[in-house]
């Protein structure tokens, strides 16, 4: 005797996609401002508090430049150094004018940076001529 097996019944299939009603894009679009608004509130926020610390470090960097002077002057150098060395160009030379500089700083601090644009350019160098040989390889 043969059982009978139940059959499930077919799956309705979507008949539309859905669609947003009037009212609700509305909330849609009053709540997206909102969310933008308290972004940018707090975006706002965080820029002053940046903008804030800054200004807190360059008034107390002369104070600190003074008490090195007088503790480490050998840390002064190093320190406009380094400072050059991160700085761009042109923040490099307006750092280099500061009264307190060094005398040979700047020359020191441009012949590394010289030195890492080289180191830069070999290795570019090297990983071009390391892609050639890898696609010459490739295509034998």
């Amino acid at each position: 005797m043969k059982k009978s097996l139940s059959q499930k019944p077919a799956r309705k299939p979507r008949s539309s996609q859905f669609q947003m009603t009037p009212a609700m894009e509305l909330r849609m679009v009053k709540a997206m401002a909102s969310v933008g608004s308290l972004a940018d509130k707090q975006a706002r926020k965080d820029d002053k508090v940046q903008r804030e610390a800054r200004m807190a470090i360059a008034e107390t960097f002369d104070a600190w430049l003074e008490w090195l002077e007088e503790n480490a002057p050998e840390q002064v150098e190093e320190m406009f150094f380094e400072l050059g060395c991160f700085a761009t160009a042109t923040n490099r030379r307006r750092l280099f004018k500061h009264a307190k500089t060094p005398e040979g700083v700047a020359q020191r601090a441009q012949e590394q940076v010289d030195r890492w644009k080289a180191e830069e350019e070999a290795a570019k160098a090297a990983a071009e001529v390391e892609a050639a040989q890898s696609a010459a390889d490739a295509d034998n």
